[in-house]
């Protein structure tokens, strides 16, 4: 997402409970496809109750990546280190920026953009919060929760999610290209294009897409979303009066081949 890189840095470098809504059914969701570079078959999506989806409640039996820290479910952090392997043998280190994020987590995130945004002068609450949602999605809204979602960067780059811009690096050009090239193999698919709704391009998130595509479509089918309209949430006025709009635009903001 386009701002400034120091604030994206901030932003990404950060890394409650309520009861699931009994009207929805939920059920373990078969993979919708198995990335072609794994040594084992793929096992059922783990199943996530809606409040686990929204980041209120931790997916079940997440792992940690021991170099970064960062956790996913098990499937996802195994792909990654298959992935991170090609990597190494063609040229390039990944590295792990974010991987699972709490609701607690997004709403820090998203409370110190708030508060940058007002120190440099965004006073009108309408652009403040559109600007804030092409870095961070809102919290309960972010796919970060559901521990499918891995930001990846690369060791030249020393850990930064740079943005694509006229004078962007041609090394950080090639790396972003042999991503799109290779992660598909391990399962993973590109979230943000940057073409629709709130988000801009985002070269570094990738989705683990046999299970967050089933995770998507039950998330989407989530009638109740009062439980993330914390108090705590800068803006969260905003948020509430304007939710049906908010929803749409990060829907849109997803790349089709992910949804």
């Amino acid at each position: 997402m386009r701002t400034k890189i120091g604030l994206l840095i901030l932003v990404l470098s950060i890394g409650a409970c309520a009861a699931p809504r009994a009207s929805l059914k939920t059920v373990a969701l078969e993979p919708t496809a198995t990335p072609t570079a794994t040594d084992t078959p793929l096992p059922p999506a783990p199943v996530l109750t809606d409040a686990q989806l929204l980041g209120i409640q931790r997916p079940p039996g997440m792992i940690e990546d021991p170099e970064s820290g960062h956790e996913a479910l098990p499937a996802v952090i195994h792909a990654f280190w298959k992935f991170k392997q090609q990597a190494k043998a063609d040229g390039w280190n990944l590295i792990l920026v974010s991987g699972y994020r709490s609701y607690r987590d997004q709403r820090i995130v998203w409370n110190r953009s708030d508060d940058d945004y007002l120190q440099h002068g965004a006073t009108d609450q309408k652009k403040r919060v559109e600007a804030i949602m092409s870095l961070v999605s809102v919290p309960g809204l972010s796919r970060h929760h559901w521990g499918t979602e891995l930001d990846i960067s690369e060791s030249t780059l020393r850990g930064q999610l740079v943005n694509v811009e006229p004078d962007t690096p041609e090394r950080v050009l090639k790396f972003y290209a042999w991503m799109e090239e290779n992660a598909p193999k391990y399962g993973f698919c590109k979230v943000y294009l940057g073409k629709n709704g709130a988000v801009h391009n985002e070269p570094w998130h990738w989705s683990f897409l046999p299970y967050s595509r089933g995770y998507q479509k039950q998330f989407m089918a989530i009638q109740d979303f009062k439980r993330i309209f914390d108090i705590n949430v800068e803006d969260v006025d905003y948020l509430m009066r304007n939710f049906k709009r908010i929803l749409k635009v990060e829907k849109r903001s997803i790349n089709p081949a992910c949804d």
